[in-house]
Formats: structure tokens, C-alpha cells, sequence
């Protein structure tokens, strides 16, 4: 993957990336040139380049005005970029299905009951049981499936990865993004609602192939859609500006496979800079052979009891770190 680093499992479980020589401090150790998945919200959709994420109030313009199937550019080489590294029709043709199934929400009048996949705290049992009922739902002749705004994002999200896996069918992209970890027991466990949510995104997005047979196939079972929903939680990467400031403004949200190799650490010896559609990794030090590379998944400047319950939370951890056990230590 990297003359500099090597995967290998760590000494408190799971895997993690440990420097394979001696590496200078603001060395650029790895970058992940694309994302998998990645969704932009409507709201910004005309101020963000849909290839490159240059926000357009960066270059004092209220909006882009290079737009194809829905999308926006800043430059006709990002335009050019994108058709070239996407299969634009299969896109169009989501997008129109899309347009035509929120227009259908807004003007129905009747909602369609999804109560019945609701279950507190269920486990895994239970859960297969409950998708398999939801893969049993039909989609013909029944009420609109009506998302809110949120659960629209996340079936964009999970279209985009859709489209990702069938135009790199021939690669091993969708067996790499399975290595991610699968977080769909926390994520359900912590949020009352979350598995009815996901199952309104899942039945949307039947209903959005229905009629596109190279997508249809991954929505046959749940297990493709489920596989880029449990592995959204605690693997993805926010979209802000470049020059993200502590008032930035998340843009959306990208799954960056090889990117999310690296652990947290609350002293960290690698920081991440996105630069375009690129996520890169740099050394904040210089870093021994063996050394474990860390980066942080949240802002170091709050307490360590802070920091603890926010990756607790979001990523399904207790933070280890020696930098945590010394301010625990120090408070009692």
C-alpha cells in the first residue's frame, strides 16, 4: 500500500498502520486520490464542485455555474474529470428516478407504514429477521415511501457506493470497503429509530433501481445497501472547506476506504488534509520504525472526558491513548 507503512493488528485489537522505516516530520505518507462514497448536501449542491469539493464563496462566487445532470463544477477540468472518471448516463438516469420519487413524496397524501420494522435494542438475530421482512416489502402498488432530508443524503450516499461498486466491478474496491469495520450493531443500538430509517432509505432505493437493471441486482437482498450503512458510521470523513476553520461548515460527507485505516490518537503523529477529491496524510513529527501512525477523529482541545464520550459515541470505542490515561491519572 505504502513504502512507508504497513497493516498489521495492534496490540489492543483490530488493525492499524505501523511505520515500515523512520519517517521526517510533514512527510506526505499516504493519499486516498478519490472517495468511494460520497454525498453532498442539497443545500450546497450549486456551491460545491462535485469533483474537486472547492467550495464557491472560497472564490468569492455565490455559486458555480457549470452544471451537468444535477452537478455543479468549478471549472470545465473538473467537469471533464468527472465525466471521465464516472459513468455518467447510469448516473443520469439515478438522478431522474430520484427527482422523480421526491416529486411523487411531496405530492402524495397518503404515507407508507414501515412500523413494523421497528425494534428496541434488537440483536443480531432479530435484525437479519427484520431486513429479510424488509426485503419482502413490495414496491409496487403501495404508498410512497416518504424520507425526510437526512434519509435522502444517506440514499444518495448509498447510490453513489451502488454506482462505485458496478463501475469497478473488475477491481477489488468493494471487497476493500468491506474491510472497513461494520458498525451496524452500535449504530442501531445508540439511536431509537435508526433501523425503521434505514429500512425507508433501503426500500427507497429499490424503487429508485426498479427499472435499472445494473443496480437492481445489488438490491435484490439488503445485503449491499446494509453493507455501506453499518460501514457509515464511524469510517467516513466530513466535506468542509480546505482551509477548515473551527466555524467551518460541513458540505457533506465522503467514505474514503484506505483513509480510514489509520486509528485515533489524542497526541497524534499524522494529520489529514483534503486537497480536491484527494485525502492526504502527513506526519506532525518525526516517527520511528514500527511506530503505530495515528491520526485524531475529533477536536484535541477538549477534555479528556469529552473526548472519550465523543469517540464512545460516534466511533464505538474507550480511548486508550497515553495522552488519555496521563489526564486520567491526573484528575483521579
Amino acid at each position: 500500500m505504502s513504502q512507508f507503512f504497513v497493516l498489521a493488528p495492534t496490540s489492543y485489537g483490530g488493525r492499524g498502520v505501523f511505520a515500515s522505516q523512520s519517517i521526517p516530520k510533514d512527510t506526505l505518507v499516504h493519499t486516498c486520490p478519490a472517495p468511494y462514497a460520497s454525498v453532498i448536501y442539497r443545500e450546497f449542491r450549486k456551491e460545491v464542485c462535485a469533483q474537486c469539493f472547492d467550495y464557491s464563496f472560497d472564490a468569492r462566487r455565490n455559486a458555480w455555474n457549470i452544471r451537468l445532470d444535477g452537478f455543479y463544477f468549478c471549472s470545465d477540468g473538473c467537469l471533464d474529470d468527472w465525466k471521465r472518471e464516472n459513468p455518467r448516463e447510469l448516473i443520469a438516469d439515478v438522478v431522474s428516478a430520484i427527482d422523480r420519487l421526491t416529486k411523487s413524496m411531496v405530492k402524495g397524501k397518503s404515507k407508507s407504514n414501515l412500523s413494523d420494522f421497528a425494534t428496541p435494542s434488537p440483536g443480531p438475530e432479530a435484525l437479519d429477521t427484520i431486513w429479510g421482512k424488509a426485503e419482502q416489502y413490495p414496491i409496487r402498488g403501495h404508498p410512497v415511501v416518504f424520507l425526510d432530508e437526512l434519509e435522502l443524503e444517506h440514499a444518495r450516499f448509498v447510490l453513489s457506493g451502488l454506482i462505485r461498486r458496478h463501475a469497478d466491478e473488475s477491481s477489488n474496491s468493494w471487497s476493500d470497503m468491506l474491510e472497513l469495520q461494520d458498525n451496524e450493531l452500535h449504530y442501531i443500538r445508540q439511536r431509537p429509530g435508526a433501523l425503521s430509517s434505514q429500512i425507508r432509505v433501503y426500500i427507497f432505493i429499490r424503487l429508485v433501481v426498479r427499472e435499472i437493471p445494473v443496480l437492481s441486482q445489488y438490491v435484490e437482498t439488503s445485503d449491499s445497501v446494509r453493507a455501506i450503512l453499518s460501514r457509515d458510521p464511524g469510517n467516513v470523513f466530513g466535506i468542509y472547506e480546505t482551509n477548515q476553520t473551527g466555524d467551518s461548515e460541513m458540505f457533506g460527507w465522503c467514505m474514503y476506504v484506505s483513509a480510514s485505516f489509520f486509528n485515533h490518537d489524542c497526541n497524534p503523529n499524522i494529520r489529514k488534509r483534503r486537497s480536491g477529491r484527494a485525502m492526504c496524510f502527513y506526519t506532525t513529527r518525526d516517527v520511528s520504525p514500527a511506530e503505530e501512525l495515528c491520526t485524531n477523529y475529533i477536536s484535541l482541545e477538549d477534555s479528556v472526558t469529552e473526548r472519550r464520550q465523543q469517540l464512545s459515541s460516534n466511533w464505538y470505542f474507550d480511548c486508550g491513548c497515553q495522552r488519555c490515561k496521563d489526564e486520567l491519572s491526573e484528575t483521579g
